[in-house]
């Protein structure tokens, strides 16, 4: 479980690190500098610029559904 948690953590900041990287390439350097501070941020760049935040959105969602399916897992399972 702290393997699958921590892949997807680890997804999760490099697609964050992309649209850092996207969002200073566009010019629009406010989304790098607040992408760059607060990682989720980068969920809302991704969305509101689909064309650009494309191949860090591949990142960004699978990290994430990966740190919540694993959560969610973990809470059914050590429930009992």
């Amino acid at each position: 479980m702290i393997i699958l948690v921590g892949l997807g953590a680890a997804l999760f900041f490099v697609g964050s690190l992309i649209v850092v990287v996207t969002a200073f390439g566009n010019k629009q350097y406010a989304y790098g500098v607040l992408s760059l501070l607060f990682f989720p941020i980068s969920i809302v760049y991704c969305l509101q610029h689909r064309k650009e935040g494309a191949y860090a959105s591949k990142y960004l969602i699978s990290g994430a559904l990966l740190v919540v399916v694993t959560f969610g897992l973990a809470n059914l399972f050590y429930q009992f």
